[in-house]
């Protein structure tokens, strides 16, 4: 009727087969005196498949485009400053959009690979989020940004696909309210599934351990935004002598520098350290005189005021710590390991420089 016209040069064909088999050499078909071969893989309709139905093919062209994408968004998302939390989101969701595009069809063939390759994007995007060090893992990332693992993610929306596939094979059309009413549990089995993963994490025990108890509350808090001060208090990644010696290896021991403790870490920060007693009585007054990690995060999640009072905290005793650092980087005398790295931008700039 519309006088349309398929293109048989343009036409592809893929054969589904088992894992060890295959189309035999030279394998094709003829339609209308064209012979059309059969190919190993085949993009359709967005998502790229293979005789095996595995999608090893389709994960293997999209990592590449989004962590590009996630690259270059990272550049419009510095640690401080920048876009509000919001925009941060914004982008997020951008990729999201990406990733799991098509995710009904491949959802059930994710491997061990695959999932590897969605959790490097999205650890990203995470990272950036929340104004975190780039060495902070996938999993104390996403729940610091209240971001599910993708796959969890794309299960979630499979299984609402399924069902409203089901309801019209039958020829009915559900409702909106009949829909919502999946998604809400679709969201509360994600939420399970998610806090069920993370009671063994692989990274990042100190921050998942804090915020899983209140997982679906931390997500949902409409207070209290992240910074990148508050964040090294929260993950334990920034400058904390623990972390500069055996993480990034800028420090020859972890003792911190401001008492006579064997080894700095962000509780050690945060709950003993003599040298922030001021900072700490003004937090005490807010959040009470158990300082632990789980204990300041429900405190964090109730109020306001208990969580702007961490978030002072952070800053004040962090850009003191940050500034004796960069004292022993510049100190002439120290240790090799010490001295402050110039970044990309600054050696491009100091080649630029005149000779002296």
């Amino acid at each position: 009727m519309l006088g349309l016209r398929v293109g048989l040069d343009k036409t592809e064909a893929l054969l589904f087969h088992r894992p060890r088999a295959g189309p035999p050499t030279g394998a094709c078909i003829t339609i209308r005196g064209v012979r059309v071969e059969l190919s190993p893989r085949m993009k359709y309709l967005g998502p790229t498949l293979d005789g095996r139905w595995n999608f090893r093919e389709h994960f293997r062209g999209l990592v590449p485009k989004l962590l590009g994408t996630a690259n270059a968004l990272g550049r419009l998302l510095p640690n401080l400053g920048g876009p509000s939390v919001a925009c941060r989101r914004l982008y997020t969701g951008v990729l999201r959009s990406m990733a799991l595009y098509g995710a009904p069809v491949w959802v059930g063939a994710l491997t061990r690979p695959n999932v590897a390759a969605l959790h490097r994007v999205q650890r990203v995007m995470a990272v950036r989020v929340v104004r975190a060090y780039r060495t902070v893992s996938h999993e104390a990332a996403c729940v610091l940004a209240g971001t599910p693992p993708w796959e969890l993610d794309a299960q979630v929306l499979a299984e609402v696909y399924h069902q409203r596939a089901r309801d019209r094979s039958r020829g009915t059309s559900p409702d909106r309210d009949r829909v919502d009413s999946w998604r809400r549990s679709a969201r509360s089995s994600l939420f399970h599934r998610w806090r069920q993963r993370l009671s063994e994490p692989a990274a990042g025990l100190r921050t998942v351990e804090a915020i899983r108890p209140l997982l679906m509350e931390w997500v949902d808090r409409r207070h209290g935004s992240l910074t990148f001060r508050l964040v090294q208090i929260l993950s334990g990644h920034g400058c904390f002598g623990r972390y500069l010696c055996h993480i990034v290896g800028r420090e020859p021991t972890a003792t911190c520098h401001h008492c006579s403790r064997v080894e700095d870490t962000a509780d050690h920060t945060l709950m003993e350290c003599p040298a922030w007693i001021s900072e700490r009585s003004q937090l005490i007054r807010v959040v009470g005189a158990d300082l632990s990690l789980p204990v300041v995060v429900q405190a964090m999640v109730g109020s306001e005021r208990a969580w702007q009072a961490v978030a002072d905290f952070s800053e004040r005793v962090i850009l003191q710590k940050e500034a004796a650092e960069r004292v022993r980087e510049d100190d002439p005398s120290s240790a090799p390991l010490r001295r402050r790295r110039l970044g990309r931008r600054q050696r491009a700039y100091a080649r630029d420089l005149p000779p002296q």
